[in-house]
């Protein structure tokens, strides 16, 4: 290669278009950390009283209407983890929420308006619906399919960890742990997070996710998934409401969506 072409080759991939390229690559892999990451718009959360989809139109109307005529804010990652979902702001990194897959209830893309994703879940006892906007509708239905495909994992992964077996803390066990995360919950609240941010100006969601350690969740985990197995014909298997996982999986639209946004 002469000595032309080598400047040429030197100055193109320092040219600000590529460096910011291939910072927005590196900055998804740090989000991602390998698993399945989408870029969306969380347009917000609002409690919902039933589990069927149809009752969700109501809420999707009225985000979309709150954020009519405002400036887009942050640009969200939407990222499916093998245990949780989380949803954090692409330019800080900052994580907004965190929903065990155990918790989730239903998800779907919006068969109203098709670039909606949309999901609900149980957090205390109340059904909150948390909706995203995507750029297509083809990524909504991705995001619903790798959430099921996710779902279908954890509780595989839990039959074949416990089985026919009761392996779960007893009563005492459990209560004594969730007494015990309710006073580290006041502390945090009080003093901060470990790495000594005041957690007081965060918003609501960002503080839920605080409140719940992982130990918990595998005890609340163990409970429903055997809830299901009692109460469903299919307990491994997400409602994804009018589109079936196979289908969306099979969709030749869909498919090149599965696996998350690589830039």
């Amino acid at each position: 290669m002469s000595f032309s072409n080598s400047h040429l080759v030197k100055t193109i991939r320092k040219s600000p278009a590529v460096l910011r390229q291939k910072f927005s690559k590196d900055k998804v892999k740090r989000l991602s950390h390998g698993d399945p990451l989408f870029k969306v718009h969380y347009l917000g959360m609002e409690k919902i009283y039933s589990l069927q989809v149809e009752q969700t139109h109501e809420v999707v109307a009225q985000l979309l209407s709150a954020c009519q005529g405002k400036p887009q804010e942050k640009d969200h990652a939407l990222v499916v983890r093998p245990r949780y979902l989380e949803v954090k702001e692409i330019a800080s990194g900052r994580q907004i929420t965190k929903t065990y897959l155990h918790d989730i209830a239903c998800c779907t893309a919006d068969p109203a308006i098709p670039n909606i994703f949309l999901y609900i879940c149980k957090h205390r006892g109340q059904l909150q619906c948390r909706v995203f906007l995507c750029n297509k509708a083809e990524k909504a239905k991705a995001i619903t399919a790798c959430l099921a495909k996710s779902f279908e994992r954890a509780f595989s992964d839990w039959q074949g960890a416990y089985g026919d077996h009761d392996a779960i803390p007893e009563e005492g066990e459990e209560s004594k742990m969730q007494s015990q995360q309710r006073r580290e919950g006041r502390t945090l609240q009080g003093r901060g997070t470990r790495d000594g941010t005041s957690t007081e100006d965060e918003d609501p969601e960002h503080c839920q996710s605080l409140e719940t350690s992982d130990e918990e969740a595998e005890v609340r985990m163990h409970n429903e998934f055997k809830r299901r197995v009692s109460s469903s014909t299919t307990p491994h298997r997400l409602d994804t409401g009018r589109h079936s996982l196979s289908d969306l999986e099979d969709d030749v639209l869909v498919q090149p969506h599965l696996l998350g946004d690589r830039d």
